[in-house]
């Protein structure tokens, strides 16, 4: 939490406003003039908004009310998106990223401890942005190697030091490699918390081949009998869920791949299932609630979408890995946009069988750059030939 002086003022500054100033100086010393020119007005509004309602940096600070703030200032863009002369949605996006990298610098420079603008509840306020293009972000090769290297490395030093308290970083380096190489959505394999479908809870051993390289997942087909769906799980994924498996050791195979480590989740779970006040005694006896729940084997709660996703804004971060400028970590779906244009410049169907699209013409219309720009090459070439 932020401290009183913080979220306070100090000769009539506020700490949001100093944050502001401190993140677009950032920019500029960077070379960023033109970002900074368009952010540092809707920033100003943004700093303006809070201070009307009497909010502090404190307030976006706060796990409850943090995202409870941007939850509402996302209605705001919304209203304003839909007002008669009022900003495009594509417009309110832009403006609440600009908003979100604020704060996520916020993070990093140690004056907030999360991006309160990076839950799903506040997001979900947002207007639909018909003009985003579905490639708007995607993992480069050599981000995504950057990314899985620095997950791999993390958790071979876990290994070392404590083979059987290794499991948070072998997680997070196996949920990295399936995003990376498997070319699934982040909601097929982590918990949504606004879906209560059996396919939308985190993906179960007992969905995982790896003899066969395949996982069962609940896609997104809108053919009713199509939407359980078998991923393939290339080399490199396969190998980091093994080594998940040994470390992990679920012990029945409805045991979430991806658990949470999510102390009050894992209470309350154990809670739900064990006698009143069993819950404290048999964490006295066993040591911790996550063996508790082994030896009782109860499943604990499978790690969230928005937990994926402060998986992979630790991991950039730690692995200082080069970003654009809208964007502040690498995001779940960019994995799946990056592995499936590396394998469309190769074969089109093999793109078309890892993405699980029914039409390759689907496939077509996310990669449509591609042909393009391969087009534009024939017809030059062609051109040549026509002029000799």
């Amino acid at each position: 939490m932020a401290s009183t002086d913080a979220a306070g003022s100090t000769g009539g500054e506020t700490a949001v406003r100093r944050l502001i100033d401190d993140f677009l100086a950032s920019k500029e010393e960077r070379g960023s003039g033109a970002y900074v020119a368009s952010a540092s007005s809707v920033l100003d509004r943004f700093a303006e908004w809070l201070e009307a309602r009497d909010r502090t940096l404190a307030d976006l600070d706060d796990e409850r009310r943090g995202p409870q703030l941007m939850r509402r200032y996302a209605k705001h863009l919304r209203r304003r998106a839909n007002a008669p002369d009022g900003i495009s949605p594509t417009t309110a996006n832009t403006y609440y990223a600009y908003v979100s990298g604020c704060l996520a610098y916020g993070v990093r420079d140690m004056v907030l401890s999360v991006n309160p603008a990076r839950t799903e509840a506040a997001r979900e306020e947002l207007p639909a942005d018909e003009g985003k293009r579905s490639d708007q972000q995607f993992w480069t090769r050599d981000q995504r190697e950057s990314l899985v290297g620095h997950a791999r490395a993390r958790a071979g030093d876990a290994i070392e030091a404590d083979p059987f308290g290794a499991y948070p970083e072998v997680r997070d380096h196996a949920l990295v490699a399936v995003l990376a190489f498997a070319g699934v959505r982040g909601a097929e394999v982590l918990r949504h918390r606004k879906d209560d479908r059996r396919g939308r809870q985190g993906l179960r051993w007992s969905r995982v081949d790896l003899d066969a390289g395949t996982a069962e997942v609940l896609g997104k087909s809108k053919t009713e009998g199509k939407r359980w769906q078998h991923a393939s799980l290339p080399g490199p994924a396969r190998d980091a869920l093994e080594t998940l498996r040994r470390v992990q050791r679920p012990p029945t195979p409805e045991w979430p791949v991806f658990e949470s480590s999510h102390a009050p989740s894992l209470w309350a779970r154990a809670r739900e299932e064990l006698p009143e006040g069993a819950v404290e005694g048999a964490v006295a006896e066993r040591g911790n609630i996550r063996d508790v729940l082994r030896a009782e084997g109860i499943a604990p709660p499978a790690l969230t979408t928005d937990g994926g996703r402060s998986v992979l804004r630790r991991l950039t971060d730690g692995a200082g890995i080069d970003l654009p400028e809208d964007a502040d970590y690498l995001q779940p779906h960019g994995a799946r946009r990056g592995i499936g244009e590396e394998l469309y410049r190769v074969d089109r169907g093999l793109a078309q069988d890892l993405l699980r699209h029914e039409e390759l013409t689907t496939t077509r219309d996310h990669y449509q750059h591609i042909d393009a720009a391969e087009r534009t090459r024939e017809i030059d070439a062609e051109l040549e030939r026509l002029g000799e």
